[in-house]
């Protein structure tokens, strides 16, 4: 019997988030293997957020009228689908086609899963369920990435064929296992195009939520500076293995589900959501200034290690004081957060591959950067949350 239930979302989570990183400690190889330069890591990554970018708002406004369900199956099936097609051809220009209808697929996932998750809570546990949220995430993540470099230690194709296989066993669980929070309505939707038109959002939109947008989009520039460049500097630049890039990458993962369990509902009960946002976000550059400067490997990877724990606190936070302002149509404006998030990426991702070249560690220190400038921000703006 499909039901409504936060057990069954989050165990979906884990099990789909292993799915989505599994290709992750590979992908430096396949860019290896196939001759390309070391930019293309960053093209690769902006082509996906491209498609998370103009997609978002368009799967998180359907699914508000349409249902839940039928979106978050199509954007993980179709997902697979573009990873077969990632990991198999060997034309560059026919891999960003690849990637951007990955990140076109993805995000309705991504973006209807929230709406979902937000759908089944009230104000009361949804700090608290968005915290279970990004453990079970992040834990998925750290076992995706360690299969994934397991799988593709001798030949990185074996990894895309399974994440294509798995991705479409689990978008029939989805479809089977979870049931419909959204009454269809009947009306013609029509869909268009055009991410740069901003008028649906001017009832959704207020002085706090524009500022927390603009955040959002600083802290996944850094992130994603920070994720697109440390698979490539581990494989290329440390000379590990995939293997070892998936083993460390699942360490971090695992230590960061703990301080999402641990952490988070401590911090929530003892700092209001605006302290807690501000000084993580300061605690953040710091680890991430740390990786850049840092000549010992033992204090890069401890870092490392620092920053995704707490990038992973971080985040249902900031995902908690978006649903908290907003006011109703919970797809669309998870929808517009995606699309915050996608320009983030695409500019870091880019930025990143520009100046890796001329610094391996660039990227982490202007990663740094950004998240200090967004903490300068917080601590001259006060976000106002109920």
């Amino acid at each position: 019997m499909k039901k409504k239930s936060v057990t069954s979302l989050l165990i979906l989570a884990l099990l789909i988030q292993l799915v989505l990183n599994m290709a992750h400690p590979v992908t430096p190889v396949l860019i290896r293997t196939l001759g390309l330069p070391s930019i293309m890591f960053g093209i690769f990554f902006a082509s996906m957020s491209l498609g998370n970018f103009f997609f978002s708002p368009i799967w998180g406004g359907l699914s508000d009228t349409k249902g839940r369900i039928k979106f978050l199956v199509i954007g993980l099936f179709g997902y697979g689908v573009s990873q077969l097609g990632f990991g198999f051809v060997t034309n560059p220009f026919l891999i960003v086609i690849f990637r951007i209808l990955g990140g076109a697929f993805v995000t309705s996932y991504l973006t209807v899963s929230l709406a979902y998750l937000t759908d089944i809570t009230n104000k009361e546990n949804r700090l608290k369920i968005m915290s279970y949220y990004a453990a079970a995430t992040t834990i998925g993540g750290s076992l995706g990435a360690l299969l994934g470099g397991v799988l593709g230690n001798t030949n990185y194709k074996v990894t895309f064929l399974w994440q294509f296989i798995l991705a479409v066993i689990l978008s029939i669980a989805l479809y089977l296992v979870l049931g419909e929070t959204v009454e269809k309505k009947k009306e013609k939707v029509h869909i268009k195009l055009n991410i740069f038109s901003f008028s649906k959002y001017r009832e959704l939109l207020n002085k706090n939520l524009i500022v927390v947008m603009i955040l959002i989009m600083m802290f996944f520039f850094s992130s994603t500076s920070y994720n697109s460049s440390i698979n490539y500097y581990i494989e290329s630049i440390l000379n590990l293995p995939p293997t070892f890039n998936g083993v460390f990458l699942s360490i971090a993962g695992v230590i960061g589900f703990l301080a999402n369990i641990l952490l988070t509902p401590i911090i929530g009960k003892k700092f209001t959501k605006e302290v807690s946002f501000k000084y993580i976000t300061l605690v953040l550059a710091l680890s991430m200034m740390l990786v850049g400067l840092s000549k010992n490997l033992v204090v890069f990877f401890g870092a490392v290690i620092l920053f995704v724990a707490v990038a992973s606190i971080y985040v249902p936070i900031q995902q908690n004081i978006v649903s908290t302002l907003a006011r109703e149509n919970y797809g669309t404006l998870m929808g517009l957060q995606n699309s915050a998030k996608a320009v983030g990426m695409v500019i870091g991702s880019l930025f990143a591959g520009a100046i890796f070249d001329f610094g391996a560690k660039l990227p982490f220190i202007a990663s740094a950067i950004m998240l200090l400038i967004g903490f300068s921000i917080l601590m001259k703006i006060k976000i106002e949350v109920e």
